[in-house]
């Protein structure tokens, strides 16, 4: 018997949760509410920068900021962060994570923020919904994005916090990712089990005409594809053709790539297999090794086929399936910056995205970017650093989430950032709406 099913054996059915609910009752966060900011400085341009490579809005956007409460220091190493993209559901409201990065007791919770009220509420606790013992090996990260299945229930998988633990940890019988649904007529919490043991699922994609769920599953580096109507796993294989682990991209007849040992590769969902293809992205000069993977893709293609997306140096590209072809449409900020996630507004105009992923984008300010597809040309809506240190004293840094309305009229975002002078960009994230003036759409 494994070391997870002899502490839970060891006392009743009905203390297991009860020790885990009672520890944790006075801590339940309240809800929050967003501040919004108005102002010209999200317009200025910060000192530094190649100011030909772009232009600024005329009109600043109104940005609402809104902080997750009652993320409490648990100890040493706490590091509350959010590394997984989020999910613009069809009840119109926002759906995001946070994990305190831990190993031991580690959780991850998901919040809902309704743009209407501008209110901000956590929605579940992981280590609350699987009913975890302490002192076992928790989930520390929701680093794959959330996602709204038919079913009317959102679907996100766990990642662990300490990747140095996580061996010892199997041995102990820790599962691995778990996958979970939450209803959103019910807020129940439901735990789908590990749609492959042992392996940590930090990247997806939804088809969600075929109700399939995408993992890249690392260690073994495997593909990992789920049937969300028959929930169980149709696929895991290709650990010896796919590459770098983080973003997936679609075409129009559901073939979903990624990068691969030599160019992309995709999962065909009709023959159930992986297929190589001799498609290359740009590199980026004197960018590190492996700085042509795949890293963002838009959520969907155009009515062409067309699906745009960045390398890991940040060189924006358009692919074209068809022609299996590829546009070289140059570094998506400055000489390129890694940027996790990006989208495609609903006219198909504009690309959206946030440079710096990982805290670099602070460096030049923050700057939300729209790409005019047509004209090739990049306008920055607002540099947020600056007036969200001015007005919240608040360091931002950079964002794996965000979505746009089906209007085009707002971003949504999570980004990671701190107290000022501290020296990580991470442990106080913040939900971002931009709110997109008339004039700049």
């Amino acid at each position: 018997m494994n070391t997870y099913a002899a502490v839970c054996l060891s006392f009743t059915l009905a203390a297991c949760p009860l020790l885990w609910a009672q520890e944790n009752v006075a801590k339940r966060p309240l809800a929050s509410k967003a501040t919004r900011i108005e102002s010209d400085a999200f317009l200025k341009v910060p000192a530094g920068l190649k100011a030909d490579a772009f232009t600024v809005a005329r009109t600043a956007p109104a940005i609402d900021v809104c902080f997750f409460e009652g993320l409490a220091d648990r100890g040493k190493g706490t590091l509350w962060s959010s590394w997984g993209d989020g999910c613009l559901a069809s009840n119109g409201k926002y759906y995001t994570s946070v994990g305190d990065h831990l190993g031991q007791n580690a959780t991850s919770k998901v919040f809902e923020y309704d743009p209407v009220d501008m209110i901000l509420r956590q929605i579940a606790d992981v280590l609350e919904a699987i009913k975890q013992m302490f002192g076992l090996y928790g989930h520390g990260k929701i680093h794959a994005a959330i996602h709204e299945g038919a079913d009317g229930k959102l679907y996100f998988a766990t990642y662990w916090g300490k990747p140095k633990e996580v061996d010892a940890a199997f041995q102990k019988g820790f599962p691995g990712s778990i996958l979970l649904s939450y209803d959103l007529k019910t807020g129940k919490v439901e735990n789908h089990g590990a749609p492959v043991p042992k392996q940590g699922l930090p990247a997806s994609h939804f088809d969600a005409r075929r109700q399939l769920l995408y993992f890249h599953a690392v260690y073994k580096g495997d593909i990992a594809v789920y049937d969300v109507k028959e929930h169980k796993t149709r696929f895991v294989g290709g650990a010896d053709e796919s590459e770098a682990s983080r973003t997936f991209l679609a075409d129009a007849n559901g073939r979903v790539y990624f990068s691969g040992t030599n160019g992309l590769h995709y999962y065909d969902p009709e023959k159930n297999e992986i297929v190589a293809t001799k498609v290359n992205l740009p590199p980026n000069p004197g960018a590190k090794k492996k700085n042509d993977t795949l890293r963002a893709a838009a959520q969907c293609p155009t009515k062409n086929g067309i699906v745009y997306g960045m390398t890991a140096a940040g060189r924006l590209f358009a692919f074209d399936p068809a022609k299996e072809s590829v546009k070289d449409l140059g570094p998506n900020w400055q000489n390129g910056d890694y940027t996790a996630v990006m989208v495609i507004s609903p006219d198909e105009k504009f690309l959206y995205y946030a440079p710096g992923a990982h805290g670099s984008g602070a460096k030049s300010g923050a700057p939300v970017v729209q790409y005019d597809i047509a004209a090739g040309k990049r306008k920055v809506l607002a540099f947020l650093a600056e007036p969200l240190s001015q007005k919240l004293n608040y360091q931002v840094g950079g964002t794996y989430n965000l979505q746009i309305d089906g209007k085009g009229e707002r971003l949504y975002f999570t980004f990671n950032g701190a107290d000022p002078g501290a020296r990580s960009p991470f442990g106080k994230p913040a939900v971002v709406v931009v709110n997109i003036p008339d004039s700049e759409r």
